[in-house]
């Protein structure tokens, strides 16, 4: 258990233990009825490329060229906020 302070703007910073172990760059935070929180790591999609497996053989750079296309598509989007 590590205990971390709340600043007067409501932020708080998540232990490196925890930042090295998740690997990830958002959180989630979920409320439970007695007023206690669970946060979780959002996997980072590409962590399940390939998850499901294939038969078929796989190209060496398909990884990156899925990468790289999530990319294009997020930049090509407009901001939401």
């Amino acid at each position: 258990m590590v205990r971390t302070k709340i600043t007067s703007k409501g932020q708080t910073t998540i232990p490196s233990v925890f930042r090295k172990k998740w690997k990830t760059s958002q959180i989630i935070w979920e409320i439970n009825p007695d007023g206690s929180a669970i946060v979780r790591p959002v996997p980072d999609v590409m962590d399940l490329f390939g998850a499901a497996g294939s038969p078929q053989p796989k190209d060496r750079d398909e990884r990156e060229q899925a990468h790289d296309a999530i990319a294009e598509d997020a930049e090509a989007r407009p901001a939401t906020r």
